[in-house]
């Protein structure tokens, strides 16, 4: 007994740094690291064809950053969009980037082949997005995304979180995140920020 004891302090040591490391994003923190390797990023050709290469959350797009997971059904197809679509609508989209990561573990048997279709044509609507099929569902499991299985995070020019949704955005967490982008952009840009 007294030998567990002694060692329980280094194995809290050693456990601790993992144990956080398998957590979601998490503000005022870099995203927290994430592979896909089995489909991954999509990337469109010259000629419409589609290959995928693996991806990885240390990717970074150099610019104000918000990623998206969610699973590949129906009922999460539109999660978050009432928040991009505001996005496109009020800011220059060459300003900030967007990764959209979809689970298609959870999608629904023998719908697979319609999620992929739904994404080339997101990817041919928007070919500067980053979009990553996560075939096995790791970031639901690295992550600890739990039941829900979805996350949006928006991440600073640096690349550290600034605002972590687990659940879609209400009206008021829309307006505030949308100023938070536009505030984020304008701090990259080197334009100083007045506070309201």
């Amino acid at each position: 007994m007294l030998k567990i004891a002694l060692t329980l302090p280094a194995f809290l040591l050693v456990i601790l740094p993992l144990l956080a490391a398998a957590q979601g994003p998490v503000i005022e923190a870099p995203l927290p690291p994430l592979s896909i390797a089995e489909r991954g990023e999509m990337i469109m050709g010259s000629d419409d064809e589609f290959s995928f290469t693996p991806w990885s959350s240390d990717k970074d797009p150099g610019k104000v950053h918000i990623l998206q997971y969610f699973s590949g059904t129906l009922a999460h197809r539109d999660l978050f969009s009432p928040f991009t679509d505001l996005l496109q609508e009020e800011l220059d989209y060459t300003k900030y980037h967007v990764t959209t990561i979809i689970n298609l573990e959870r999608a629904l048997w023998g719908t697979t082949g319609f999620v992929v279709s739904e994404v080339k044509a997101s990817k041919r609507e928007f070919p500067m997005a980053t979009m990553v099929l996560d075939e096995e569902g790791v970031g639901v499991s690295d992550w600890q995304l739990g039941k829900q299985g979805s996350v949006l995070a928006i991440m600073d020019n640096d690349g550290v979180v600034r605002f972590v949704s687990y659940g879609p955005l209400n009206e008021g967490q829309m307006k505030t995140s949308l100023e938070l982008v536009r505030g984020e952009i304008k701090e990259a840009e080197g334009i100083s920020v007045q506070a309201p």
